[in-house]
């Protein structure tokens, strides 16, 4: 049998390289093209890594919105059965920092809750929200809860509809943004509208006719009003626009 040699093989017809197989030669990238599949790589990087964050903190904060809502409407339904109809509760002593209504009639149905510490909370825009004013707890989740309340019972005749509880819910407790719409939200307790027997998302619109947030539809919580969701608002009506998407933060929400 005719011995053959590695050098015995020839080019094909239309070759321009072949590889020596001595292992004494081997093959490399030269320093210009390391540099250059780093660059790329580097450039794609920062294209993607960006997105992949915000829509990890986008689904994190849909989750815990979420969760927020599930432990305020259980304690809600719990005080419902202690305290009787939610009308009849003593909204004509519901003060404006709702601490003390708070504290009677939600915090006790919520596990190991404590004082939480004073810091501030700001509206989208980056203004500061006055709602800071207002004590608040600690839950057992690290959530901070604050109370805020509207009362209308004692005021002009068919207003007294907008009498209601504000339940501002930070669920990341003191991490910043502390932004409403971003980390803080807002879920309410209308006592004197019969359409929806949980808690409701968001707040009314207080620089309009007061109708409720819920009530609105998804574009005009995102377009209109001084107190919904949209850039230029108060943000307290985000929790309305996240709940409507099913508890998901989509592209046009203003993150």
């Amino acid at each position: 049998m005719q011995n053959l040699s590695k050098s015995a093989f020839t080019l094909a017809e239309g070759a321009t390289h072949v590889v020596n197989w001595d292992n004494s030669h081997k093959i490399a990238f030269t320093l210009a093209e390391v540099l250059i599949t780093l660059g790329i790589i580097g450039v794609v990087a920062a294209m993607t890594i960006p997105n992949l964050i915000v829509n990890f903190q986008k689904k994190q904060t849909a989750a815990q919105l979420k969760t927020a809502y599930s432990l305020l409407n259980q304690a809600y339904l719990a005080s419902l059965l202690d305290n009787g109809e939610v009308e009849n509760w003593d909204w004509d002593k519901l003060e404006y920092h709702g601490y003390d209504f708070g504290t009677k009639y939600i915090i006790p149905y919520l596990k190991s809750s404590s004082k939480a510490p004073n810091y501030m909370w700001y509206t989208p825009n980056g203004n500061y929200a006055n709602y800071n004013q207002s004590l608040g707890y600690t839950l057992s989740n690290g959530m901070i809860l604050r109370f805020w309340g509207l009362n209308f019972v004692n005021g002009t005749s068919g207003n007294y509809y907008k009498t209601h509880l504000m339940m501002f819910v930070d669920i990341n407790g003191t991490k910043k943004p502390n932004k409403l719409g971003k980390d803080v939200f807002v879920f309410s307790i209308f006592p004197f509208v019969k359409e929806n027997t949980n808690i409701m998302p968001g707040s009314n619109e207080q620089c309009q006719d007061g109708s409720l947030h819920y009530r609105f539809t998804r574009d005009k919580l995102l377009t209109q009003g001084c107190a919904t969701c949209k850039p230029e608002s108060t943000g307290l009506g985000c929790s309305a626009v996240i709940m409507k998407d099913d508890w998901e933060i989509k592209k046009d929400y203003p993150w």
